[in-house]
């Protein structure tokens, strides 16, 4: 089933560049944080209000065997900017392990106390800093602890599908219990340095889930959101509420492709959509939004984006997005703000 949503999902990619030349964002003149991305995932900001982007990169030269057989082409495109306050943009991590099948790559940060957390997407099992989740020294950026994702999939393979892993998201709870989305092993594991690796919550790959996203409630609870897989229905995505103990709490409907989520200081709830759907010719530009979500349901707070991804608030409270993040030209994605936000 995994085989055939890849070969599939390569394919959409393909009809998607084709077809999709589409503006920055439906919005007029926004506030420009960053541009000159590729592939730009998720964001964070720091408690000095240094935001962080992760870039995914565009593949590169190098071919290999990639994770279902096919030749793809790799290379060190993929990277960590840092922005300070008031400033530009300049590299923090670079040489990133990027696949160009659907660009996998460097997925997220997550700056702890004296290190910054990666997760680190699919990638061919050649590659070390694949299918992992590592720390660096802030002070050195250099490797303080590497947790091999890919290793637990092949021992566990929690879905009980093709041994497969993409870690997409990391979330870190105030007592140090480090959570891990991963989008291909169809789960959400956690790590502790005296627990290892455990399997938190898995999906079965017949509910269609690939879990891209999380954040956590003012109470502690977890909340994971779902792209779902290929075609992408429209509506047919999901965000779950998980207790720390690791039972459903609740499930928030009728969302399309989410990709990331975001709590803010006032305990709302947002989700970033990337498309509102799958057409002929691919993902539907230009359809992607942020919304607020709730038990009365979904409010917009900002429509017509072109391929959203990331979310992230700013000290000041405004909530910034980044645009053209994915199956759009080189160097045209964004970080733009929200107005009214």
């Amino acid at each position: 089933m995994f085989r055939r949503f890849s070969v599939m999902f390569t394919a959409a990619v393909v009809i998607t560049l084709m077809a999709a030349a589409a503006p920055l964002t439906a919005q007029s003149d926004p506030t420009v944080i960053a541009d000159g991305l590729t592939n730009p995932r998720h964001l964070i900001y720091d408690t000095d209000g240094t935001l962080y982007i992760v870039e995914a990169g565009t593949g590169g030269e190098v071919e290999v065997e990639g994770p279902f057989g096919n030749p793809v082409g790799t290379g060190g495109t993929g990277q960590v900017l840092a922005v300070p306050p008031g400033g530009e943009p300049s590299p923090l991590i670079v040489n990133l392990s990027s696949m160009e099948n659907g660009i996998r790559g460097p997925m997220a940060i997550l700056p702890a106390t004296d290190a910054f957390w990666l997760a680190l997407g699919e990638g061919p099992l050649s590659s070390p800093f694949t299918m992992a989740t590592v720390a660096l020294s802030r002070d050195t950026l250099r490797v303080q602890t590497y947790v091999d994702i890919y290793a637990h999939e092949a021992a566990e393979n929690p879905d009980g599908d093709v041994i497969a892993s993409n870690p997409a998201d990391l979330a870190l709870a105030d007592d140090g219990t480090l959570f891990i989305a991963d989008a291909a092993c169809n789960c959400v594991l956690t790590w502790t340095e005296m627990d290892g690796l455990q399997t938190f919550a898995a999906w079965s790959i017949d509910d269609n889930p690939v879990p891209t996203s999380l954040a956590f409630s003012p109470e502690g609870d977890v909340y994971v959101g779902f792209l779902t897989g290929f075609p992408f229905p429209s509506e047919a995505a999901r965000i779950e509420r998980w207790s720390r103990d690791g039972e459903l709490v609740e499930t928030f409907t009728g969302l399309t492709t989410v990709v990331d989520l975001l709590v803010d200081e006032a305990g709302t709830l947002y989700a970033v959509e990337m498309t509102s759907g799958f057409g002929d010719s691919g993902f539907i530009p230009e359809s992607g939004r942020v919304v607020a979500v709730s038990a009365d349901g979904l409010t917009p707070v900002a429509e017509g984006l072109n391929m959203p991804y990331g979310l992230a608030q700013a000290p000041d409270g405004t909530l910034v997005v980044a645009v053209n993040a994915a199956f759009s030209a080189p160097g045209s994605g964004q970080v733009i703000a929200l107005p009214g936000s």
